[in-house]
């Protein structure tokens, strides 16, 4: 059966920034649909740690350092509001973060980005030699030659982040439609609706926000959409003794949130579109954990998950208009700190849908951009950066 339904703006993908999208739009009036394949936040978003820092990872300081810093500043605020409006908590908090360099190369990069990091108003951050360090967290594995200490970034839930972005969408009209996007539909070079696995939708705006299916965009836009899935697992281990600071060294981390378990990550692995957790992921993060963290070899493994993080050759997120395409806005490709930029993303997007154009200086991040390729390593050795 072919339905044909109508709205203002549909949103394909129930991701993070796709809930995000719809909440402001929402905030502002707009009618909006979202078609999900499957369960709001049920690939990327919802099985990511949730870390927030805007000091570290691809792009920053330049060109992504305001966005960050501003998205962080909103993470702030939405912690208190979004409970307020729709009764989720996100487990919003704020932490102490200790990055641990274990060698001269670790150590060089640090320090590197010190002066920017100091110079932002309302962080304290700080390098420390080992022996500080370890009187921060003793439980820390002897022979690090130092590390930056950061006060504060941030943690949540990242699921209950994007529930809550969907229900404060709901209860001011969005819908959510489950079924797989087939593609767009055009009068001349203007969207005029989207054809999906449960029939047509018409509407006048579209946002794409399908994370790691963003690629498949690239043939109804005609503009390339080069979005990879980059695979990354994550441990929950249950183990005496008190919570643990975010403590990362090289591409790895541990630190305990609210659910009482310490959680440890993370990989890097281009392997498409393959979802399940791997014990040989899980032997490599046992390894790295237990060479920084010595006590943890006494946990429990409670739980395993992996995600597909949505991201792009040189790193940075695409967002912006799609070329030639009247009424697409893109807005995908957070890649490692896509729940770090969601509510700057969705905002961007909304405002680009609302009135054609943002405040925010967005010009780095065009669809159809020229791209050099980035190591799928890139950024060691900085904070939150996953």
């Amino acid at each position: 059966m072919n339905q044909k339904a109508n709205s203002d703006v549909v949103i394909l993908g129930g991701g993070v920034v796709g809930c995000a999208t719809a909440y402001y739009l929402s905030k502002l009036g707009v009618k909006c649909t979202i078609v999900e394949r499957d369960t709001v936040a049920g690939h990327a978003s919802g099985f990511a740690l949730g870390g927030l820092s805007p000091l570290g990872g691809a792009g920053i300081p330049d060109p992504l350092g305001p966005l960050s810093l501003e998205s962080f500043r909103m993470h702030t605020e939405l912690g208190v509001a979004l409970r307020e409006e729709t009764g989720v908590d996100t487990e919003f908090q704020l932490h102490t973060a200790v990055n641990v360099a274990y060698t001269e190369e670790e150590a060089a990069a640090m320090r590197s980005r010190l002066p920017w990091q100091r110079a932002q108003k309302g962080f304290r951050v700080d390098w420390k030699e080992g022996a500080d360090i370890l009187a921060i967290e003793p439980r820390l594995a002897p022979g690090a030659l130092g590390g930056i200490v950061t006060q504060y970034v941030g943690l949540l839930d990242p699921y209950k982040l994007a529930l809550a972005f969907l229900q404060g969408a709901e209860s001011r009209g969005c819908s959510m439609r489950h079924g797989v996007v087939q593609g767009l539909i055009f009068q001349g070079d203007r969207v005029a609706g989207v054809q999906t696995s449960g029939g047509t939708i018409r509407c006048e705006r579209v946002v794409v926000a399908m994370g790691a299916w963003s690629k498949d965009a690239s043939a109804w836009l005609g503009c390339e959409m080069p979005v990879e899935p980059l695979k990354g697992q994550i441990l929950r281990l249950r183990v005496k003794g008190p919570p643990l600071l975010y403590v990362s060294w090289g591409h790895s981390y541990a630190v305990s949130k609210p659910d009482d378990l310490v959680w440890v990550g993370t990989t890097e692995e281009l392997v498409g579109f393959y979802e399940a957790p791997t014990k040989e992921a899980q032997g490599r993060m046992i390894a790295s954990a237990l060479e920084a963290l010595p006590y943890l070899l006494d946990a429990e493994v409670v739980l395993q998950t992996a995600c597909l993080r949505p991201v792009t050759p040189d790193g940075l997120p695409i967002l912006g208009k799609a070329p030639g395409k009247e009424g697409v806005v893109v807005a995908t490709g957070g890649g490692r700190k896509g729940i770090h930029f969601s509510p700057i993303m969705g905002r961007i997007a909304a405002d680009l849908v609302f009135q054609g154009s943002t405040a925010y200086d967005i010009s780095a991040l065009a669809p159809g951009r020229p791209m050099a390729q980035a190591t799928v390593g890139a950024g060691l050795a900085d904070p939150f950066r996953f």
